[in-house]
Formats: structure tokens, sequence, C-alpha cells
């Protein structure tokens, strides 16, 4: 596509892209004392709803960006079914959250990466650490993309000083190579990458990364489809729009997709100028491969799911806007091209 075509085919999305600092901006989605951010989900009420429906989703962390802030944790989904938990992203706040959901985390034995990308990874060693730390003795196996199995290899270098330690001082005898364990998933199409008696996890390559990238690195984004009992939720991964995507989804019972919100004008001028001249910038990267609203929109009608829920939110209401007002207009904008039921997730809902 001419540089000047891909300005415009994201200009009808990003109308006013999201300044980079607005990473942080993302804070506003969820004002500091909302009923949203102070009111964690129960294990009673989780157990209560997988009781009833069969399966119950918590989103811990619906944070698009790299940004800390104090109101939502980066992204990361808690997927309960019966007695088992399973984790879709660890992104940083993770740990904390599966606790104020009233889940805890040590029943998690299989984790789940989109990608490696560090909102959605920071707290793995956190995580890792802490199963093993409380005396957790079951294994721990984190399934992603190329790179994972380093990464949990890193996690456990990163806390070889506390595992040392503790040894000597606390007479431990299992170590966290022992329970814990990476596993790089060759993906090619819609692939089975995980089956036990409660769920069907499959996987395919979503559009995260630009070609230019693919051909320079080994490493690659995914998205899952889990097949349960009572229903089937996709989690797109961070994505521009993507027809492999869509065929995962296909009429899948919930969507759980990531979105750009309401962008401003200065990073879409400042997007136009990287790409006349050819320059890489996480500017290009925001604008080139996440899901606008009307990609999101196209993607839930194309599948014909059931509903969507919007995850991974960057952008937030203006200085003068309301969350109300701005999670009403993405609900307008995907309801364009969907007309299923449309959820703005938040940190700590269940669904």
């Amino acid at each position: 596509m001419a540089m000047s075509a891909l300005v415009r085919s994201r200009r009808t999305v990003l109308k006013a892209a999201v300044k980079f600092a607005g990473f942080a901006a993302a804070s506003r989605m969820l004002p500091a004392g909302s009923a949203a951010a102070q009111a964690p989900a129960q294990s009673a009420g989780a157990s209560k709803k997988t009781e009833e429906k069969g399966s119950a989703l918590i989103l811990l962390g619906t944070q698009g960006g790299p940004g800390v802030t104090l109101t939502r944790s980066q992204t990361a989904q808690a997927l309960v079914i019966g007695d088992r938990q399973y984790l879709i992203d660890c992104g940083y706040g993770t740990v904390r959250a599966l606790v104020q959901a009233g889940l805890g985390f040590n029943s998690i034995a299989n984790v789940f990466m989109t990608h490696l990308h560090n909102d959605h990874t920071s707290d793995l060693a956190a995580l890792l650490s802490l199963k093993w730390t409380s005396g957790r003795a079951a294994e721990t196996n984190v399934h992603g993309p190329f790179g994972t199995a380093a990464m949990v290899r890193g996690a456990i270098q990163f806390c070889n000083a506390d595992t040392e330690i503790r040894i000597v001082n606390e007479g431990r005898t299992v170590k966290p190579e022992s329970l814990f364990h990476g596993k790089d998933l060759d993906v090619s199409g819609i692939t089975e990458v995980f089956r036990d008696e409660r769920v069907v996890v499959k996987a395919v390559q979503n559009t995260h990364f630009p070609e230019r990238a693919l051909k320079r690195m080994p490493h690659r984004s995914l998205a899952y489809r889990f097949e349960m009992a009572d229903r089937s939720i996709v989690f797109s991964g961070d994505t521009a729009y993507c027809s492999g995507l869509v065929e995962l989804a296909r009429n899948a019972d919930l969507f759980v997709c990531e979105t750009i919100g309401v962008p401003q004008r200065e990073m879409m001028e400042q997007v136009a100028k990287d790409i006349a001249e050819n320059r890489e910038s996480i500017a290009r990267h925001v604008i080139e491969t996440h899901s606008t609203t009307e990609d999101v929109g196209r993607m839930a009608s194309e599948a014909k799911v059931k509903a969507v829920v919007l995850n991974h939110i960057v952008g937030g209401p203006g200085p003068e806007g309301t969350l109300e007002s701005f999670e009403s207009s993405l609900v307008d904008s995907v309801r364009k091209v969907f007309s299923g039921p449309v959820t703005v997730g938040r940190d700590q809902m269940q669904l």
C-alpha cells in the first residue's frame, strides 16, 4: 500500500490517534474511587457463576500499552472452568488483581501468552516466584509464541538469589525449574495447542507484527479460542484486522478484542510524518498493528460472534470528557458494523 493511502486508510480509524504519552491517559478509564475500581469480584461470586454457567471470565487488567497507572492493571484475563483456573496474559498488576478477584494465584496451572510485549508479561516473574514461595508443589506451564520458554527460564533466573536464600534458610528442597515450564507453540493456521477435560484451546497467528518485522525476527503474536462445555471465548490478543482471527472466532459466544480508543490529532500528524519518512516509531506501531473500534466491529460481524467485549483499551476521555461518554463512543463505533451486544471491559468485571 502506498504511504499516502496507508495514512488515509488509518485516518478513518483514528480520526486523531492517541498521543503516545496518551498510553498514560488510559488511566482516566477508571477514575480513582469509581465503583468499578473499588468493588472486587469475590471468589464466591466467581464460584457461583461457574456453578451456574460452567465458566466465568474475569477481566483482571484492561489497560492497553506499557504505561503504569493507579486505576487499571495491564492486560490479563482469568478463565475459571469448574475447579480450574486458566490465565491469559500476565501484565503488570496481575498478581494483585487475582487476589482482589478472590481467586488467588496458586491454583493456576496453565498460562497462555498472546505475545511477549511487556504489558502482557511483566508480572510473570512475580507470579511464578510467589507461587514457589507459597509452597505450591504443582507444576505451572506457560504456553506462548517463540521466546516463551526462554522467558520462563529468565523469570526463574531473575529470582535465583531469593531461591538460594530460602533453600538455605528455610530448608526448601523443591527447585523452581522443576515446577515451572515454558512451551513455545508452533502455530500454523488454526492449531490446537492445548486440551484437558475442561477445555480445548486453539490458536492462530494474528497481525500485531507487520510483515516487514516478521521477516527480521522469529517472534509472533497469537489469538486464542477456548472451547468449553457451556460456551466458546476468543481472545484477540493485540492485533490489527486479521482474517485468520475472523476464522478462529467463527460463531464464538464471546469475542474479547483489543481496541484503540478515541484518538488525538497530534499523534496522527506524527504518524503521517513517520510513514512519509519511512521511519520506525511506536506511534506508527500503534496505528498499524492495533484494532480500531471499526476493525473490531468488522471482525465480529464477519465471524458472526454473539457478543463483543472491548479490552486492552488504548486512550481515554479527554480533559473535558467523562468515562461514560468515552465508553459510549466506543460502543457506538463498534455498532456501526456489528449489531450484537457490546461491553466495554473494566478491571474486575465478570462475564
